[in-house]
């Protein structure tokens, strides 16, 4: 069995997302901020949440970044 800090996990586009981009997300498709954030924990890529959130994510570096930290912490 491995201990917790190993076993992988997925990952939380909320937590790569700009400050306020739920929101901005929200708003732009017509949703609640609530749906928004659900569609994000499952990140199914066909919802149109998700997908606005990877092209948020990309134009805003989160995920070079998530990248190179990983490479640290190996």
């Amino acid at each position: 069995m491995q201990p917790i800090e190993t076993t992988a996990t997925p990952a939380d586009l909320r937590l790569l997302l700009p400050h306020g981009a739920i929101a901005d997300i929200a708003r732009n498709l017509k949703m609640s901020h609530t749906a928004v954030s659900k569609a994000l924990q499952k990140a199914r890529p066909a919802h149109p949440a998700v997908a606005e959130a990877i092209r948020l994510i990309k134009e805003a570096g989160s995920q070079a970044v998530l990248h190179d930290l990983n490479l640290l912490n190996q």
